[in-house]
């Protein structure tokens, strides 16, 4: 949403502001640039129009200018420049060579600039006045009328008015692309910013660290002492749990002693009801302690580790165990490729899944990575008696044991489960290849690569 935006809901604004503003200089440069010239055509006429009344012969009956005048647009028929002089007592009218045969209608006002269309399709911009000339008869009237060509005014305006917006419209795009990077670089510390909150999701920082500029410095202490109180209360949670699972300890082991006191008693009923609720109490410790120590992220958390990493150094670690050295060790691995998952997560996944394998296999343990799509799969198999297909789906449930025969709590999948389902992973069950079962984890590739770091 461009809304949700700061950078663009800015930038709007001010493409907003610098439109407007630009289009209603184009609007008042176009004015004043149009009064301007019609001005200076008004004194030109003005101008134009004294020379014609001091050229009047009042003594002739029809008007008639003493000599002509120097324009030669006035002596060119349709040449841009007219004249025309009509005595007002006899009607007669003198008028220049470049109006040919035509007639100035003289609408406007005593003074006032009037227009008229002529049969050619010109327009004609004119200034009339009225004029009482003494001569040593009489004082007679005469209606002088000069008028010139109005398409090279008009030209000249829609020459000035395309420029203008030429003009304007390359000041608005620097204006614009200025203001782009000053918002960009205005706007730089919040990015900073946001590349240290994600600093914090990825673990390399515990808060936010940086040069800041001062306003936002109140912001950045808000969120280290929000960063410090999670902290604080994490590690406060996890020290409660420890404390509570010692404390635990001395009750359970006292509850292990009562049943076997029960039982050399021979109240065998009763010392396995005691064991057993012990056991129970124990796995549920357990449990929730390994939980503890999971990093909870969400899509938004990225995060980058090594798959062969992890799988390479769970094997070397199982191998040096009594069960690991009996079995023969199988690695199918692609090109190192990195996961989104958090390394310790990732490391006690694949370790749960291994040390499945390795205590329910035969002779062999196959571990296979391949890529699909943005997925990293991971299949460990294993010889061993395998899982009947309707048992399948019971795998990975908390506490449910399918082999009670065997020593174990029936956690390490469903801790596994838990594991998948913070990082946006699966698990999947079938019957292996070779026999046995093959567990089957799909893992989310890390998407920037380059721009996280290594695990």
């Amino acid at each position: 949403m461009i809304l949700g935006s700061l950078g663009l809901r800015l930038m709007g604004l001010a493409t907003i502001w610098v439109v407007l503003s630009l289009v209603a200089a184009a609007f008042v440069l176009q004015y004043l640039f149009t009064i301007n010239v019609e001005r200076s055509t008004r004194e030109d006429l003005n101008a134009a129009l004294t020379r014609v009344a001091a050229s009047i012969v009042p003594e002739n009956a029809k008007p008639t200018l003493s000599e002509p005048l120097p324009d030669p647009r006035y002596a060119t028929p349709l040449g841009g420049r007219y004249w025309q002089v009509r005595a007002l007592d006899t009607g007669d009218i003198a008028r220049s060579r470049s109006l040919w045969d035509l007639e100035l209608d003289a609408l406007g006002a005593d003074g006032e600039i009037s227009h008229q269309i002529i049969p050619d399709g010109r327009q004609i911009i004119m200034l009339s006045r009225k004029l009482d000339i003494e001569s040593p008869q009489a004082t007679r009237s005469f209606l002088v009328t000069v008028g010139e060509d109005y398409d090279p005014t008009r030209a000249l305006i829609a020459s000035f008015t395309a420029d203008a917006i030429k003009l304007l419209t390359l000041l608005g795009v620097l204006i614009l692309s200025a203001a782009w990077m000053l918002l960009r670089y205005g706007l730089a510390p919040i990015k900073a910013v946001r590349e240290a909150i994600e600093n914090v999701r990825r673990g390399t920082h515990k808060q936010l660290e940086g040069r800041f500029p001062t306003e936002l410095d109140p912001l950045v202490d808000e969120v280290n002492q929000l960063l410090r109180a999670r902290d604080a209360t994490m590690e406060r949670a996890r020290s409660r749990a420890s404390d509570l699972a010692h404390g635990l300890k001395t009750p359970l082991a006292a509850l292990y002693g009562i049943a076997e006191e029960l039982r050399e008693q021979g109240n065998a009923n009763d010392a396995a009801i005691v064991q057993e609720i012990a056991s129970e109490m124990s796995e549920k410790i357990d449990y929730q302690l390994r939980l503890a120590t999971l990093r909870l992220r969400t899509a938004a958390q990225p995060a980058r580790s090594s798959l062969n990493s992890a799988t390479l150094r769970t094997i070397t670690v199982l191998k040096k165990t009594g069960r690991g050295e009996q079995l023969h060790w199988v690695a199918e691995l692609m090109d190192d490729c990195w996961v989104d998952v958090d390394r310790q997560d990732l490391m006690e996944l694949v370790g749960i899944t291994l040390e499945n394998a390795a205590k329910w296999a035969a002779k062999r343990v196959i571990v296979r990575a391949t890529r699909a799509g943005e997925v990293a799969q991971l299949e460990i198999s294993d010889d061993g008696p395998g899982v009947p297909e309707h048992q399948l789906e019971e795998l990975g449930i908390r506490g449910r044991r399918l082999d009670e025969a065997r020593p174990g709590t029936g956690l390490g999948l469903a801790i596994a489960g838990e594991i998948l389902e913070i990082n946006q992973g699966q698990m999947q069950f079938r019957r292996a290849q070779i026999g046995g079962l093959c567990v089957t984890l799909c893992l989310p590739l890390a998407k920037s690569v380059s721009s996280l770091p290594s695990a």
